[in-house]
């Protein structure tokens, strides 16, 4: 179970991509649009 999950073709592996990759931006843009005090 451990192997397919780690499988870069494996579907599971590009929808942890895509979800990781989605944090990342939505942490960037609350960080950019949060006034730095």
């Amino acid at each position: 179970m451990i192997n397919t999950f780690l499988y870069p073709d494996s579907i599971t592996y590009l929808i942890v991509k895509l979800c990781v990759l989605f944090l990342a931006v939505l942490l960037y843009l609350m960080i950019t649009a949060t006034p730095v005090t």
